[in-house]
């Protein structure tokens, strides 16, 4: 079954919020691309526990090349450091009007490799465990975050300012 998921508004307030928020750690950057795999299959299998989409997800080809491999992971890497600085301080994120200096690149290598290796387990339980922790590690700060911008006067009207996320993680065991 294959759903259009940008014709769904959580799903567009999600993404337009994700690309313009500050100051994400350099973990929850990368954690963030495994919650959104989660969320755009639990949208395409219309919306069952997240038990069932994790699973699935798991069991996607593109799963493998994309995480377990780190393609997709080495992809956002390269799309950082396509667009160096002009002083040779860091490189810019244009969505977020953000710099990230040489170290957080390091850093970004160092999670990478982490993932990979969490993720690459032949143990499905340990495999599902890792991706639920890491999606619930985002989604708490994901929510800090918009609890954050809910209470500051200067986004209360923005479209992408909502008090939640589309798929919820935290309460779920």
């Amino acid at each position: 079954m294959n759903i259009d998921v940008t014709k769904n508004i959580d799903i567009r307030r999600y993404v337009s919020w994700k690309k313009v928020v500050k100051g994400k750690p350099i973990h929850i950057r990368l954690y963030e691309l495994i919650y959104y795999e989660l969320l755009i299959a639990w949208i395409e299998i219309d919306k069952p526990s997240i038990r069932s989409a994790i699973y699935e997800m798991m069991n996607r080809k593109e799963f493998n090349e994309d995480f377990v491999k780190g393609q997709k992971i080495q992809q956002f890497i390269d799309e950082i450091k396509d667009n160096p600085c002009d002083d040779g301080s860091g490189y810019y994120i244009s969505s977020s009007n953000e710099v990230l200096a040489k170290e957080d690149i390091k850093n970004l290598y160092k999670i990478k490799h982490a993932m990979k290796d969490k993720l690459s387990t032949k143990n499905m339980i340990n495999r599902y465990r890792s991706i639920f922790v890491f999606c619930k590690i985002y989604e708490s700060w994901a929510l800090l975050k918009k609890d954050e911008q809910i209470h500051d006067i200067t986004k209360k009207e923005r479209f992408d300012v909502t008090p939640d996320l589309p798929l919820k993680i935290i309460g779920v065991n």
